[in-house]
């Protein structure tokens, strides 16, 4: 769709969506003679209407122009904040799914020593699953079950039961059981905690 006219892509979501010319100006507050006339070439919209039009449709602005949004990475934006926390997830379009929405969870698995060697310590939020060879040196949180060999950082949330093979060098927070060998930190969790 690439440099198609507003009165263009006006008409094309519009019809994609399924809406009359009618029930486009109820859902904007205008009459249906004036959706007819953009379409038409008459006149465009007041600008105040653009980003309602582009809600409606379920786009973005650029895109109701006709201009593909640029992009670096794999989307534009997501409704995450902008921290320093690397966030693994499972979109459907530009919607973020919880675990429970999808048919499969993620399951993500560091490399095996990747923190032994490297001694990167990192954040992470994962929407779904962690499994671990080796220890994770960071603040976890995971809307899924969390298995590693050992912590160092905090949970700071985990949906589901924590198994460590080691310690967890720092506080825990978890909606299941927690198993490992000992909790340098403050340790609540929903279930009970049981020490290897």
């Amino acid at each position: 769709m690439d440099n198609l006219k507003l009165y263009d892509t006006i008409c094309f979501h519009r019809k994609k969506r399924g809406f009359t010319q009618e029930e486009l100006a109820v859902k904007l507050g205008v009459t249906n003679q004036s959706v007819s006339k953009w379409e038409s070439a008459q006149c465009c919209p007041d600008i105040s209407l653009i980003p309602r039009l582009a809600d409606i449709f379920g786009i973005s602005i650029d895109e109701l122009f006709g201009r593909e949004p640029s992009v670096n990475g794999v989307c534009v934006q997501f409704p995450l904040r902008d921290d320093d926390i690397f966030r693994v997830v499972v979109a459907k379009g530009k919607k973020v799914l919880s675990v429970d929405e999808m048919n499969k969870t993620i399951d993500i698995a560091f490399p095996k020593n990747c923190n032994e060697t490297t001694r990167q310590y990192f954040k992470v939020e994962v929407f779904g699953n962690v499994f671990c060879d080796a220890s994770i040196n960071g603040d976890v949180i995971s809307h899924g079950t969390i298995e590693c060999n050992q912590i160092n950082g905090d949970i700071k949330e985990c949906k589901d039961s924590v198994s460590c093979n080691g310690d967890i060098n720092g506080c825990v927070y978890c909606d299941s059981n927690i198993e490992c060998k000992t909790i340098e930190g403050d340790a609540e969790c929903k279930g009970d905690i049981i020490y290897k």
